[in-house]
């Protein structure tokens, strides 16, 4: 018969063959294996020269087994295509002439099972250098399928197997992960944490050099490393320089794929391969960098999957920890502010002095923890009372560090000397010890218990609200420049009686300026109002009200500013 494609009936001798390769496959269940005890028969049988089996696998054919000396077979071959039902195909029958040209060989034959082509054949010249003869073919299909089940059966059990082998390093890097998420869990300390990570994923990877890089204000940052010969310059990478790869990082990429620019310059230098992106969906909010295997093996899909869950136990971690860390200095920052608020309160009179003639109420209500608005009522030599008010110019702490500096200096200043001598060195000191910009204003009076003259100096403070009989209405403008200003500043000093019933009030621009929701100042037309529907109440009710009248003014709008407010009613002797 001169086609190899024609079948002719098999010898009893290879009937047996057929047989005993049958037992020998159903003991088989390694790919390899099958695929081997395959070639063995056919080289027996057949007399070729040499033969090699392809398993196919996603599109690409891999050669699985060899036998006898041959050329060099290439590993993988993509040029062997698909086969008819009925199989073989010949050299000489012009058909994929890539593939016998890459090969060498004679003969294709697949291996099929259910329309699907599980392996190749592929044999190379007899060996007795004549043509294969007709019968041949026959005993190349009736082999190719007996193999077929097995190779089938072969090619699930290596997919078990790489499923088993999955589930275990799964199984593992779970166990891991857990382990370290628990330590990462416990520890709030950020070094610790970048420590632990770094460390964990070295071990992993088996690599001798790690390396973790976080986003921030300032910019990407090396927040820790491992295994790096030196330092590198410039631990920060500004933000401009590092968004074209952290914006484009949106999983695992060799360093070389990196955007050109600082970062992939930086991690070359370093000799890290890797980069695992941490957190984020459209933009990394930082990576975990890590360098080759010293065994030179590649990284795996798991490797990647687990570098990538570290990373985000990293970052919750971290997030953990700054949170604390905040929380710690808040409540630091609470404690120390509360005691500054006690200690600011201890400056201001414990109660208001009592005098015959006269009733004194005064409170002072800080924006924030700490104020920079402060009162006072002490006495002085010859039967007077010093009267001050002072806002110090903005709010909180540095304000309220002020304001102690001012209260302490107006008193040791007080009574000392004339009142325009006493606010030109307090405003000469202000202006030699602290920064520019920043002043004080003050009311400042000396009052006279048995005359009732007061005599006062309104250094660029709200001027006072007087209120007479009748609702004679009157404001206190003498006075000078806010304290602090400029080096050398005059002050007028001005004196007028307090007649009984007259009600004297003090206020800061807390009151003044409060806005109500529709951003309408209170003014002074808001602070005289009071003052006459609480005429003819005690000083403490003119105060009372005064505070609640600004109060329903603001609400339901935030504090907008320290609010201090005095109040001196004139009695009859």
């Amino acid at each position: 018969m001169d086609e190899l494609g024609q079948d002719g009936p098999l010898p009893l001798e290879r009937m047996a063959s057929l047989l005993g390769l049958t037992a020998t496959l159903n003991a088989r269940t390694s790919v390899h294996e099958i695929l081997d005890a395959v070639l063995h028969v056919l080289m027996r049988e057949l007399q070729a020269a040499w033969s090699g089996a392809y398993a196919r696998e996603g599109g690409r054919d891999r050669l699985e087994a060899s036998r006898g000396p041959m050329p060099d077979l290439p590993a993988v071959v993509t040029e062997l295509g698909s086969f008819a039902a009925d199989g073989i195909v010949r050299r000489d029958s012009g058909d994929r002439p890539a593939a016998f040209e890459s090969l060498g060989a004679e003969v294709l034959c697949p291996i099929r099972k259910g329309g699907r082509t599980l392996a190749v054949l592929a044999l190379g010249p007899r060996a007795d250098g004549r043509a294969y003869r007709p019968e041949d073919a026959g005993f190349l299909r009736s082999v190719a399928a007996c193999a077929a089940a097995a190779v089938e059966n072969g090619i699930a059990h290596e997919e078990l197997r790489r499923l088993s082998e999955r589930l275990s390093v799964k199984e593992f890097q779970l166990g891991n992960l857990l382990d370290v998420g628990r330590e990462l869990t416990a520890s709030l300390d950020e070094t610790n944490i970048q420590s632990r990570v770094t460390t964990t994923l070295m071990g992993h990877l088996l690599v001798s050099r790690c390396a973790l890089y976080l986003d921030g204000p300032e910019g990407l940052r090396l927040a820790h490393e491992r295994g790096v010969p030196s330092r590198v310059d410039r631990p920060v990478i500004p933000a401009r320089e590092a968004e074209p790869v952290l914006k484009g990082l949106n999983g695992p990429r060799q360093v070389g794929e990196l955007p050109a620019g600082p970062v992939r310059d930086r991690l070359q230098r370093t000799r890290m391969a890797v980069v695992v992106p941490l957190g984020g969906v459209d933009r990394a909010c930082g990576f975990l960098a890590a360098g080759e295997r010293a065994s030179g093996a590649p990284f795996t899909d798991e490797d990647f999957e687990f570098a990538a869950a570290l990373g985000r136990q990293c970052i919750g971690a971290l997030d953990t920890a700054r949170l604390h860390r905040i929380r710690v200095e808040k409540e630091r920052q609470d404690r120390e502010l509360q005691i500054a608020r006690e200690i600011q309160r201890g400056l201001l009179p414990k109660r208001c002095p009592e005098a015959r003639g006269f009733e004194f109420a005064a409170e002072t209500e800080p924006c924030h923890e700490v104020g920079g608005d402060f009162y006072d009522l002490f006495p002085l030599d010859h039967g007077r009372l010093a009267v001050a008010v002072a806002d110090v110019s903005g709010k909180g702490t540095p304000a309220g560090i002020l304001m102690a500096s001012v209260h302490a200096s107006l008193r040791a200043l007080a009574g000392t000397a004339a009142l325009d001598v006493v606010l030109g060195r307090l405003s000469r000191f202000l202006f030699e010890s602290t920064q520019a910009g920043r002043y004080v204003t003050l009311f400042y009076g000396e009052l006279d218990l048995a005359s009732r003259r007061l005599r006062y100096v309104s250094a660029g403070h709200v001027p006072p609200y007087r209120l007479g009989r009748g609702g004679r209405r009157e404001r206190l403008h003498v006075g000078g420049p806010a304290l602090g200003l400029m080096g050398e500043a005059g002050f007028t000093v001005c004196e007028i009686t307090l007649d009984p019933g007259d009600v004297l009030t003090v206020v800061t621009d807390g009151a003044t300026e409060a806005t109500s929701p529709e951003d309408v100042e209170f003014g002074d037309e808001g602070v005289f109002r009071v003052l006459e529907s609480q005429a003819g109440g005690t000083a403490a009710e003119v105060l009372r009200g005064l505070l609640d009248a600004v109060h329903a003014w603001t609400a339901p709008a935030a504090c907008p500013d320290d609010l201090t407010a005095l109040v001196v009613k004139a009695l009859e002797a």
